[in-house]
């Protein structure tokens, strides 16, 4: 497809929630095998006209469309010179349009990057249909709990916060630690998640519930990371992100995600995780160019700033092959934004349609897991994608059925993946080997979402979650 001078751009308009600046001056209008409603305006990318149809909406609705000197400054190569905008919330009927649109145009090229295989076998990579509740639930009767209980009572004699939890203080039977290693193995030798199932929230304070997550916990992952980047404070953090929509699948920045439920909502919040090898194998039988595309270099707003040539942008693949592994590494905030007023990063036709492939294709081989409450959910960040649905919490004086999740990141410094090189800085900063996790902040009672508009919460290395 080749490219014209800049005096030959133009806009196009696709479906309700897309937008495309083309640098191609064939019309695809004129193409018979596409079905698009397609309106065309002049040249200008950078007129007010156009930006106000392009401004973000409330929570996320996509990246504006920059002017064509800044797009082109903005790529150190090219992907068909294309801006798309996508939402936060996935969009089917625009994911066909542009997958469509990319079919009738794009030539048969089956290959690969260099390096990255045509399938990956083994375990990690699965459908839901193949997964059974032996691969990931792991159940704790009367005698294990007890052994909770006994080890939460016998380090409050000794510790009045949460700061000094650990293997050591947090001391369980033989039978116990042989379901935390199985846990373990869960993670990285079966489907790559875990439930530990059997704990009764209600009977424990928020301190109690802390210690008794936090000690279980540190048998999957002995090294705790934090969830702020701040080390004014350690736990003062900028607005959090917080929305009750359905949450596309994404990877967090973590070796392995915890999360106890203290509660749960009064409808929907299913949690909803798939195989990264799955995704891998089905894109590269069927969309190789989208394997491409996830391979390269992507630039990805850091939400330091609001200036799109500022160094808050910073350039990295979403997927590498490591280790003899795929790794996807995937969040649609940077291309979005959020209703923080961030400026999302522009993404290119080919690059919207690899991250909705991406999503699309997760959900289609997704388990989907109703937590309880009690229940500690453990994922290898590394080898799954998770996403969660859409809830609704019970109004005050509905009951009690109010979504209260604690998280945290830990790492298992024996099973952990070697990152790509890419990742290692982000990753330095979560888990510091300078900050002793007896100095971090832990907020163990939710935060009041209510207030947020009175001003940003803090947050903490161990942060709960509404």
């Amino acid at each position: 497809m080749p490219h014209s001078s800049a005096a030959n751009s133009y806009l196009q308009f696709i479906g309700p929630e897309d937008s495309l600046l083309a640098l191609n001056p064939e019309s695809p209008a004129n193409n018979p095998n596409l079905n698009f409603d397609i309106s065309f305006l002049n040249q200008s990318t950078s007129s007010k006209s156009t930006a106000s149809r392009m401004a973000p909406a409330p929570y996320g609705q996509g990246a504006p469309v920059l002017g064509l000197k800044d797009f082109l400054k903005s790529q150190s190569g090219d992907s068909m010179g294309i801006i798309s905008k996508i939402n936060y919330v996935p969009c089917q009927e625009g994911f066909e349009k542009r997958e469509a649109y990319l079919k009738s145009i794009l030539p048969n090229d089956q290959s690969l990057p260099n390096g990255f295989p045509s399938v990956v076998e083994g375990p990690l990579s699965w459908t839901a249909s193949e997964v059974t509740e032996e691969d990931w639930l792991v159940s704790l009767n009367a005698e294990d709990v007890e052994s909770v209980e006994a080890a939460m009572k016998s380090y409050l004699g000794k510790y009045d916060s949460v700061n000094h939890v650990s293997a050591e203080t947090f001391p369980i039977s033989d039978s116990l630690k042989a379901k935390m290693k199985q846990t373990v193995s869960n993670l990285y030798d079966r489907r790559g998640f875990a439930v530990v199932r059997g704990l009764d929230s209600s009977r424990y304070t928020p301190m109690e519930r802390a210690i008794i997550f936090m000690g279980l916990s540190s048998y999957v992952g002995g090294k705790l990371g934090m969830q702020t980047l701040s080390r004014t404070g350690l736990g003062k953090a900028p607005y959090t992100v917080v929305i009750t929509l359905f949450d596309s699948f994404h990877n967090d920045t973590a070796h392995i995600i915890a999360l106890f439920v203290a509660g749960v909502a009064g409808n929907g919040g299913g949690s909803m995780i798939a195989s990264s090898a799955k995704v891998y194998n089905e894109l590269a039988a069927t969309k190789p160019h989208a394997i491409r595309t996830l391979s390269e270099d992507w630039k990805l707003n850091s939400f330091s700033s609001h200036d799109f040539d500022s160094e808050a942008y910073y350039r990295r693949p979403l997927l590498w092959y490591e280790d003899g592994r795929p790794i996807l590494f995937v969040a649609r905030r940077p291309f979005t934004g959020s209703n923080n007023g961030d400026t999302p990063s522009p993404l290119t036709l080919l690059q919207a349609e690899a991250l909705d492939s991406v999503h699309f294709t997760a959900e289609r081989h997704s388990i989907r897991i109703q937590l309880q409450k009690g229940d500690i959910q453990f994922m290898n960040n590394l080898a799954v994608v998770h996403s969660r649905e859409e809830f609704r919490d019970a109004s005050i004086g509905e009951g009690s059925d109010r979504r209260h999740l604690i998280r945290a990141f830990i790492k298992n410094e024996e099973r952990a993946y070697r990152l790509p090189r890419h990742l290692d800085g982000a990753f330095n900063e979560i888990y510091p080997n300078d900050i002793a996790s007896s100095d971090y902040n832990f907020r163990i009672d939710p935060f009041n979402f209510a207030a947020l508009s009175q001003g940003p919460p803090a947050t903490s290395p161990s942060g709960t979650n509404g």
